[in-house]
């Protein structure tokens, strides 16, 4: 009867071991998911902040387009309106001038938020920096 009584001690303490090495193997997969999960969430975080930025761009560069075009167009309508005597050649060129630069400075915003989009749907958005 001892031997049968040994074996079993024997293969009870196998396994105990071998479910205690499960158990750490399990802890340690755990630990990895929840350190796997906290740089998802972390990317996800980085990446609404891209795209945030991306929005307000777009809103500022859609309010300059506005107030450019609403510039040369009263430009245009004071000039249709003034008497010929009245209005000087060249005179509007500076306003002219500013309100093309809005909107370059507008298409360059919306290029940056675009160009911010496209790093971040193809993955690449960690190596990249703003260029704005």
């Amino acid at each position: 009867m001892g031997d049968g009584a040994e074996r079993r001690e024997a293969d009870l303490e196998m396994r105990e071991t071998d479910l205690k090495r499960r158990e750490a193997d399990l802890k340690r997969r755990e630990a990895e998911v929840t350190a796997r999960e906290a740089a998802l969430a972390e990317r996800m975080e980085v990446a609404q902040a891209i795209l945030a930025a991306a929005d307000n761009r777009d809103v500022l560069a859609d309010a300059r387009d506005v107030a450019a075009e609403s510039r040369e167009r009263e430009l245009d309508l004071a000039a249709l309106l003034a008497a010929p005597e009245e209005h000087g050649y060249g005179a509007d060129w500076p306003e002219r001038r500013n309100a093309g630069l809005d909107r370059g400075h507008a298409k360059g915003d919306r290029k940056a938020s675009r160009d911010d989009r496209i790093a971040l749907s193809e993955g690449d958005a960690e190596q990249r920096t703003d260029d704005t």
